[in-house]
């Protein structure tokens, strides 16, 4: 100990051998006692007298090594050096009074002044490094305030703006009133130079909460500002909903409520984008009907009225996207259609583009991927697949399956989902033979399915040569209400006859209805013969208003319809990304069509009814 107080005392004494004498140095400091002979430094020091002021801490320490005051008189030592401009000596004074007295009360107060003192020297670097290092040591708030505040002016320096908000952000946390009051001035300063890209980019990559809710409502504020109505209460009130103790959040809060009125946003209009005429007038004609019973139906039952902007796509892709743009003139929050693969997805990017929700109804493989404000509502093959496969390995123990199918783009996409499914379920494919679909006599596929090249009309296959429990056909009815009949004049019998939706038709029924007597299992997530309370009402209703029995397409866009104004009137959908957020988050929604969920993708999978034939008459599996 007694080495380094002499290492310390030299150190001092050489910082001195540059300093200009005093004219008049008479001290006498071996007269005076330790406290007299620091009093009279101190006195000289605030008297701003500093060369004689730094002469006599300078005796303090030479004759006083060991006094409880020299941390105190190394401290006024780089001080004087600090205000004489002699900024390396002062550093070197500090860093010698954190070396040798770390435990003393002056040396986090020494630890800023070399902190300040790096930049004065412009050694922003070391400035960071050393502020770095030293801010895991044990300190008190205000020494932590001071060093973040330090950090953020090296990162302005440096033109690390994003940097020095998260530095000036954190000062502001744990400072006194007047330290935060310097440091939001610093924060708002830096937050200045961020641009909107700058301050999205800054949230994608803190974890921080606190500080990402900060910058949420920087952003919103930016928006306003820049009148960007829609995208600031989308901020706002994401921010207000996921931090609403957030310090911020009561400022945000106020700032909605004069949002709302500037936005364009009209929480109760929706556009009908449908193809009342052309080549698809038939489907999109029946889907209207479908939608326009479920705004009558909910608007009874709930109180809420909705405007509806209906236009017609005409079947035709680039006037679905003209429609699109004709719909966001009328300020409408969603897009229910269109149906056509091709207006689809013109309508589709439209809407992306202007960031309005839009269901469609389509078929259309992964049209929803071009965006996250676009979502889809309908019947998908990977749906029926699915229910089938499941269905018939769990529920019935098959694990053999054949598939027999139509040689164009219907019948191999099923063909190609049922063999991945059914593996997927441990079962296997026996065997999967094709057909011309122009031919009516489908003998030598099924000849070749059940194994045997040779077999003559007459020969009768015996179910025991059958090496399958199931075969999956996806044909239309007026196909596989051929197909069939042949099967069983063949012999095979006691498999399981599997289709698709397309089964779901009385001319099924007529064609092979007596094959198909508790053998067959169709997917469909439409069974207008359903007895439950919600299926009749929907059904009568139908009947009553148009004077006709509805479908699949009335039924689907009954049930889009219902969720999106279930949805519209939460009264936290204020705007189309708030709209959006509750889309995805609809879960098990129990419609006609099956009991539906939207996933990530903004894709709908429903729980499909299976049915079967039972005394001319379809019904339900159970």
């Amino acid at each position: 100990m007694k080495l380094s107080k002499l290492i310390c005392v030299m150190i001092v004494i050489t910082s001195l051998a540059c300093v200009p004498k005093a004219r008049v140095v008479n001290i006498q400091s071996h007269d005076l006692s330790d406290e007299n002979l620091f009093s009279k430094a101190e006195n000289l020091f605030n008297s701003r007298q500093y060369n004689r002021a730094l002469e006599a801490y300078s005796e303090y320490i030479t004759q006083f090594p060991e006094n409880h005051l020299i941390p105190a008189a190394l401290m006024r030592i780089g001080t004087i050096h600090d205000t004489m401009g002699e900024n390396e000596k002062a550093r070197n004074n500090y860093i010698n009074l954190i070396n040798n007295y770390p435990k003393s009360n002056y040396a986090s107060d020494a630890k800023i002044k070399v902190i300040e003192g790096y930049l004065k020297d412009g050694l922003l670097k070391e400035a960071v490094n050393y502020s770095t290092g030293i801010l895991t040591e044990i300190l008190s708030d205000y020494h932590i305030s001071k060093i973040y505040i330090l950090i953020g002016d090296a990162r302005i320096a440096m033109n690390h703006a994003p940097d020095a908000v998260i530095s000036y952000y954190k000062a502001g946390l744990i400072s006194t009133k007047h330290e935060r009051e310097i440091a939001d001035i610093k924060l708002k300063n830096s937050m200045a130079q961020l641009g909107i890209n700058g301050i999205i980019s800054l949230i994608k990559s803190i974890k921080d909460n606190s500080l990402k809710g900060y910058l949420q409502y920087q952003l919103g504020l930016r928006y306003y500002e820049d009148k960007k109505y829609n995208e600031a209460a989308d901020i706002l009130h994401d921010f207000t909903q996921k931090m609403p103790t957030h310090r911020n959040a009561g400022e945000a809060k106020s700032i909605l409520l004069e949002i709302y009125p500037k936005a364009g946003f009209k929480t109760h209009t929706v556009g009908y984008l449908l193809p009342l005429t052309g080549a698809f007038n038939i489907f999109g004609n029946r889907a209207l009907k479908g939608a326009n019973l479920a705004l009558e139906s909910f608007s009874n039952k709930s109180g809420h009225t909705f405007n509806i902007v209906i236009k017609d796509t005409e079947s035709d892709p680039e006037k679905a996207a003209a429609a699109v743009d004709n719909l966001i003139k009328e300020n409408v929050s969603a897009i229910i259609g269109p149906m056509g693969s091709a207006e689809s997805v013109s309508a589709a990017n439209k809407a992306q583009a202007e960031k309005i929700p839009i269901i469609l109804l389509t078929q259309k493989e992964n049209i929803t991927r071009a965006g996250d404000f676009i979502f889809r509502n309908f019947l998908m093959p990977a749906m029926q697949v699915k229910s089938l496969v499941e269905y018939s390995v769990i529920h019935k123990g098959i694990k053999k399956f054949a598939i027999l199918y139509p040689n164009e783009h219907y019948g191999t996409t099923f063909m190609k989902l049922f063999q991945d499914e059914v593996r997927a379920h441990g079962g296997k494919i026996v065997r999967a033979e094709q057909y011309d679909p122009a031919l009516t006599d489908f003998t030598d596929s099924i000849r070749r399915l059940a194994g045997s090249r040779n077999i003559s009309e007459r020969d009768i296959i015996e179910s025991s040569r059958v090496d399958f429990e199931a075969v999956f056909i996806p044909d239309s009815p007026a196909k596989a209400g051929l197909i069939i009949p042949q099967i069983a004049y063949l012999d095979i019998r006691n498999v399981y006859l599997l289709g698709t939706n397309l089964w779901h038709s009385q001319k099924m029924i007529e064609m092979a209805g007596e094959f198909l007597e508790d053998w067959a299992i169709i997917p469909d997530s439409f069974h207008g013969e359903n007895n439950s309370d919600k299926m009749s009402e929907f059904v009568n209703s139908f009947v009553v208003k148009y004077g006709e029995e509805p479908g699949f397409i009335e039924a689907v866009a009954y049930d889009t319809a219902m969720m999106l104004f279930r949805t519209m009137s939460m009264p936290n959908v204020r705007t189309p990304v708030s709209l959006r957020n509750e889309l995805v988050r609809i879960k098990n929604y129990n419609g006609l069509t099956g009991i539906t969920s939207f996933d990530g993708s903004g894709d709908a999978s429903k729980k499909l009814y299976l049915l079967t034939i039972n005394v001319g008459r379809f019904v339900e599996l159970k």
